[in-house]
């Protein structure tokens, strides 16, 4: 199937989704006098609290209007799926969602000069005279007849793209006034107290820089190890070589037939044809002139960490992980950073942003085949900061544990994901370790995890707001289960996007307080399970379709007979003008909730302007014969009602719930 006719089919797909789904809601809000044309947030009043300072594509078009969110979730997170092992795709489906949309394939293959060259004999002496002749390799072309001629291919084209990308490389940030600087600043973890003079300075950078000529560099990067990847393939795992060659961009390394260890200064391109590696703070930006830094590994059990003593130590057992300092793998600063693994059971292990971590940078980590562990502390696992951070893991009974920021976590201006397409996996945001104590309950942490868009918040400090980016957690097979503190699971915060996708088996959610299809101040947060018999549990207020101050929070789950245990706010809750919507469309469910659930809404204050702000909580059960807590005696099977919590004269200027059960 070609390019066009996949995007027709996933365009009539979705809009038939979305026309089922329109009817829906206009049916459950008939019975409040309303509609999606009519109940709407009303500008006028938003504009009040609201500042949309760098929102995304994504959230600005989903914020117009909620109720077409299901929709506009479908078209890309059939783009997505549909992009399986094509990196650069994933890379801008990501772009898309968070700016201006840049997709290097669409005319074609950007490489395809690049891939011609490689191919010829001589190709990567060739490449190496060029860099040489640009003065990034000192000395003459050494003699490369012990390398393997696919590695010499597979080398030849990842370097003769870079040659090709730098100009855009520079051109992202050729407004800045020391690169240098704003890569200290970007390495930097924010201070714990409020500094004035360090947000004007990143105001300042984030003004300075253009991301989408980054982004745009890094599919023609991915294209080009996609390819490496494969040729190192055709090397015999015992064949031993090892070349390297200093740059200014950092040291080239092709090796194999053996267990090696990497590790030391910047490192532009490693490639290794097998064996059971250990790569130490590898790849990562080391400086700002090392932009690129790639590994590509074909096979063996290999190891990624930021330090060697993790190689045997899990992060949660280590009790330096507070202070660690060291280069985390993956993890991209002001540049491109990307490990493609192919073959075994490999361990991805950092306590500093890595594991896909983009920070004014790109960071990628695919993974073919194995069961793996990825176990992180911080601003990994799939994290954008102005930058994309995408993990992607093909097959495999995975693992992971991280604390905070983790785990598909977008940032202002950025996208974060973690894609994984098969397999029994877990997904742990530390809840016992409270390294990060949550404002809302100190019980527990900030988790902003397994899908989370958050921004900065400063209407209480300066005023300079950042909306926030797209957090995506989207995993396509399996029984699977997750878990988390506070904020997870498809959880949208200040202007930002969080989304779980969950497509198939009998998963296990867990959480304790915004979280599953939950969100607060102006964010969305989404959760959409498309089959099985799952498990629902949140503790603590504000999960499971739960919208709080003009945000929207929304959970869809499609199909099998699901339990519920939910706390107050849940389950289609409206609190501060928030929209909180629940779909449930199969199956005998069993709701286990109290006080503000199943379709109501708080109240506000008097005399303000949030009175004639609209607050809607909505539930919805299509099918099955479904149990109920005793004590919410307006929730029954067949039954539909309004709850209205503040009724004015007219319906979009009032706070209420609907319970709708088919």
């Amino acid at each position: 199937m070609n390019s066009l006719a996949l995007c027709l089919t996933i365009c009539l797909t979705a809009a038939s989704t979305a026309q089922s789904l329109d009817n829906t809601f206009d049916v459950a809000l008939g019975t409040a006098g309303l509609n999606t044309g009519t109940a709407r947030f009303d500008p006028q009043i938003v504009s009040f609290f609201q500042d949309k300072s760098h929102a995304g594509t994504f959230y600005q078009s989903a914020y117009t209007n909620p109720w077409r969110l299901p929709f506009l979730m479908s078209v890309q997170r059939d783009l997505i799926a549909s992009a399986s092992d094509r990196p650069a795709d994933s890379l801008a489906a990501g772009a898309r969602m968070v700016g201006p949309g840049v997709r290097r394939t669409i005319l074609g293959n950007p490489i395809q000069a690049a891939e011609q060259f490689a191919s010829r004999p001589g190709s990567l002496a060739g490449v190496l005279e060029r860099m040489r002749r640009s003065n990034l390799i000192s000395g003459n072309v050494p003699v490369l007849t012990s390398i393997p001629e696919p590695a010499r291919q597979a080398a030849a084209l990842i370097l003769t793209v870079l040659m090709d990308v730098a100009p855009m490389r520079r051109a992202a940030f050729s407004n800045v006034e020391n690169v240098e600087s704003l890569f200290v600043r970007a390495r930097t973890p924010e201070p714990a107290g409020y500094d004035a003079d360090r947000t004007s300075r990143m105001l300042k950078d984030i003004e300075r820089v253009d991301m989408p000529y980054l982004f745009g560099a890094s599919q023609d990067i991915a294209m080009a190890c996609t390819i490496a990847r494969n040729k190192l393939l055709g090397i015999d795992t015992s064949e031993k070589f090892n070349f390297k060659i200093a740059s200014s961009w950092g040291e080239i390394i092709i090796s194999g037939g053996g267990d090696n260890k990497y590790e030391g200064g910047p490192a532009l391109l490693i490639l290794d044809s097998g064996g059971n590696d250990t790569y130490v703070g590898y790849p990562s930006n080391r400086t700002a002139s090392n932009w690129a830094s790639l590994v590509v590994d074909s096979r063996g059990n290999d190891k990624y960490v930021s330090h060697e003593r993790l190689a045997g130590l899990p992060i949660r057992q280590d009790a330096g992980r507070k202070s660690a300092n060291d280069w985390g793998p993956g993890g991209a600063t002001m540049g491109v950073s990307m490990i493609f693994d192919m073959q075994g059971d490999d361990l991805y292990r950092s306590e500093t942003p890595g594991l896909a971590s983009g920070t004014f940078g790109v960071g990628f980590l695919s993974d073919t085949a194995g069961n793996d562990i990825y176990d992180a502390y911080v601003n990994s696992q799939g994290y954008g900061y102005f930058g994309l951070g995408i993990i992607e893991d093909m097959a495999g009974d995975d693992k992971y544990a991280g604390y905070s920021a983790v785990q598909g976590y977008g940032g202002p201006g950025g996208f974060g994901a973690i894609i994984d397409r098969q397999g029994n996996d877990s997904y742990v945001a530390n809840n016992v370790d409270l390294d990060f104590p949550s404002p809302q309950t100190a019980q527990a942490n900030v988790s902003m995890a397994q899908g989370a868009g958050v921004g900065r918040r400063a209407d209480y400090l300066d005023g300079h707001s950042l909306s926030g980016g797209v957090g995506v957690m989207y995993d396509l097979d399996g029984n699977d289960s997750y878990s988390c503190g506070v904020f997870g699971q498809g959880v949208g915060y200040w202007d930002g996007v969080g989304a779980l996708w969950d497509r198939g088996g009998n998963d296990l959610y867990s959480g304790v307080w915004y979280v599953q299809g939950a969100a607060a101040h102006f964010g969305i947060g989404y959760l959409e399970d498309e089959g099985g018999a799952d498990e629902y549990v949140a503790t603590q207020n504000m999960a499971l379709g739960a919208g709080h101050d003009f945000s929207v929070g929304m959970i869809m789950d499609r199909f099998g007979a699901d339990t519920y245990k939910a706390p107050n706010l849940s389950l289609g809750a409206s609190s501060a003008n928030g929209w909180g919507v629940f779909l449930d469309f199969d199956g005998n469910d069993q709701y286990d909730a109290s006080n503000i659930t199943l379709g109501r809404s708080a109240d506000v204050p008097k005399n303000s302007l949030r009175e004639r702000g609209i607050g809607i909580g909505l539930f919805y059960d299509g099918g099955g014969t479904d149990t109920y807590p005793a004590a919410t005696n307006w929730a029954i099977n067949a039954t539909r009602i309004v709850n209205w919590t503040d009724r004015n004269d007219r319906a979009t200027e009032s706070q209420f719930g609907i319970f709708w059960d088919r």
